[in-house]
């Protein structure tokens, strides 16, 4: 399940995750990569731990506890901090999967869902498109500044080399109240026909029957 999310920041929003960036010491990517991952991963990161990153971060947290497109998609019981990089020319990052368990101790969570989110205007670089393999074939995504792509953390991918300019991007990782993504977008999908539904009083009873539905579902299949 690939979800885009297209303008999850809004300008304002862009603008200050980069301004807060913009004296951020940045560091080898590779350095946090586990295993066979160091080996294909080329980028910059910003320390998490860095008033910078924390600066951005809570920008970029701040519009997702606003975003009903966000919360819908990503049934969000916990959120990592974002984590910033930097791709500039010839960077990128091979094929790779995500750990099933991130974070350290009581913080420690299932990652259900990774979330990319472009803080870069698709024409300050070229490459560097986002793909994604799967038994259904291969996706691309290249986003505007703005834009979110969510899918689940099992999902292999890779970022391919940027050939020109620089892509900026945060990523995360989210535990999920619904952990299956067959599931998840079974819920999705449903409270987007009933949101439609909702700005049509002639349908009124037809989406709380909707609705009805949808709550039932998600009291059946979420996790505490």
């Amino acid at each position: 399940m690939i979800i885009r999310l297209p303008e999850l920041l809004d300008t304002e929003s862009v603008n200050g995750a980069r301004a807060a960036l913009e004296r951020a010491p940045w560091e080898d990517g590779a350095q946090s990569a586990l295993g066979q991952a160091r080996e294909v991963k080329r980028n910059l990161v910003v320390p998490l731990e860095h008033a910078a990153s924390r600066a951005a971060g809570g920008i970029v947290l701040a519009r997702l506890g606003r975003h009903d497109g966000f919360k819908a998609a990503a049934l969000p019981k916990t959120i990592l901090p974002l984590k910033f990089c930097r791709y500039d020319q010839d960077m990128g990052y091979g094929d790779h999967l995500d750990l099933p368990m991130m974070g350290a101790g009581a913080a420690g969570i299932r990652t259900d869902i990774s979330m990319t989110v472009f803080l870069s205007a698709q024409d300050d670089y070229a490459g560097g498109d986002l793909v994604f393999e799967s038994d259904y074939g291969v996706h691309r995504v290249r986003g505007n500044a703005g834009d979110a792509v969510l899918y689940p953390a099992s999902t292999l991918h890779r970022v391919e080399p940027v050939a020109r300019g620089s892509r900026l991007v945060a990523i995360t990782w989210i535990q999920s109240l619904v952990r299956d993504p067959a599931k998840r977008r079974v819920l999705y999908d449903l409270a987007q026909v009933a949101s439609k539904l909702e700005g049509d009083r002639l349908r009124f009873d037809e989406m709380l029957r909707l609705r009805k539905s949808h709550y039932n579902l998600l009291r059946m299949w979420a996790e505490q």
